[in-house]
């Protein structure tokens, strides 16, 4: 069980059980291929600590209840979120939607919002069901879409459907099923140079949840024919020339942030381009509102991707990080709870989900984050 009842009914406070990162103990399947996209050992003494600058204060808290009001007043009949209350269903914003929830403790099966959960796992669970050979089928060339790459919205179906597997007993076999099908067209559309294309407007942002969604996959047992090591090269390669050739914080932000979760992941923790990145990351956070107050959609996820990796470690400046975050995304909520984006991805039920998941990071109730 994921909700300590008790503590709800005592604190009405949301209490989730610690689980295994590896996703239910099952052992990831190996090939050729995938070899190097299971979990690398952090060789670092201070991982996996808590982090003294991490919390849930009551003001985040009446936030994180605030924006999910208002994403759930989004949802549609058939379970899909749209781009906004009344528009049509998104993939992509549905499932991101789904994580939000997630990360709150809610399963399928249990939790406050476990109904409004298993309709938007239903609208996913079709959706993918209806795909076909080209994987079009159904699928609008959303906002989400045009700015991340062409396969944003099953990047994030798939790394959905990994966190949920093991906690809904009535879907198993459908959404194992529907995540070996996500997974095998992720593997297939990966290019030789490990990313996953360069037609969008952010195409880092979609190698990096091309490698999330499939560490998560594989990190569930599922056997993946890609190259994680080739996606970070790649990712490395960018993020060296970016230090080298210094663009504003709209170009450069969401992608220095962003790439530092792979790469944290992927060992590259102690290289001096890896650690001065996470400095002006950590700069940038300390003296720019500009990323916040001016976020899009990329930024808004971005800022989840990197929390998910500086709360891994307990460096005192790392801790700095959510905090400064925190209070500053929580200055940007809306008077109705939602975040809108300010260029770009300007979904609000895309940024809304993405800035609860910023802020509910310190939970680390989705199995990926610890991985």
């Amino acid at each position: 069980m994921r909700l300590c009842w008790i503590a709800i009914a005592i604190a009405s406070i949301l209490v989730v059980p610690s689980h295994t990162p590896a996703l239910r103990g099952v052992e990831p399947q190996k090939s050729a291929a995938d070899e190097d996209f299971g979990a690398t050992p952090n060789k670092s003494s201070s991982s996996n600590s808590s982090n003294s600058g991490a919390k849930l204060t009551p003001a985040c808290r009446k936030s994180i209840d605030r924006g999910t009001r208002w994403l759930l007043s989004a949802q549609r009949r058939d379970g899909a979120l749209g781009s906004d209350i009344g528009e049509k269903p998104d993939l992509g914003c549905t499932a991101i939607g789904g994580l939000t929830l997630l990360a709150q403790g809610n399963t399928p099966q249990m939790g406050p919002h476990r109904d409004e959960l298993r309709h938007m796992l239903d609208y996913v669970l079709r959706t993918v069901e209806r795909l076909s050979d080209e994987n079009d089928l159904d699928r609008r060339y959303t906002l989400v879409r045009r700015k991340i790459g062409r396969n944003a919205d099953l990047f994030l179906a798939t790394l959905f459907l990994s966190q949920t597997l093991g906690e809904c007993q009535d879907y198993e076999d459908d959404v194992r099923a529907a995540l070996i099908k996500l997974v095998e067209i992720v593997c297939r559309t990966q290019r030789e140079d490990g990313t996953w294309g360069d037609e969008s407007w952010a195409p880092v942002l979609g190698t990096v949840l091309g490698w999330e969604c499939l560490r998560a996959s594989n990190s569930c047992g599922l056997k993946v024919e890609a190259s994680a090591k080739r996606a970070g090269d790649a990712l490395y390669k960018k993020l060296k020339g970016q230090t080298e050739n210094r663009g504003d914080w709209m170009q450069d932000f969401y992608k220095n942030a962003s790439s530092v979760r792979v790469l944290y992941s992927l060992n590259y923790r102690n290289d001096p381009v890896f650690l001065q990145c996470v400095d002006r990351i950590l700069q940038v956070g300390r003296t720019d509102d500009r990323p916040f107050v001016q976020a899009g959609g990329e930024e808004y996820l971005a800022f989840f991707l990197v929390t998910e990796c500086l709360l891994q470690e307990r460096i005192p400046k790392w801790q700095e990080w959510y905090p400064t975050v925190r209070d500053k995304i929580m200055r940007t909520q809306n008077q109705d709870g939602s975040w809108t984006g300010h260029h770009c991805i300007k979904d609000r039920t895309f940024c809304t989900a993405a800035a609860l998941l910023t802020l509910q990071a310190p939970n680390l109730y989705l199995p990926i984050s610890s991985l």
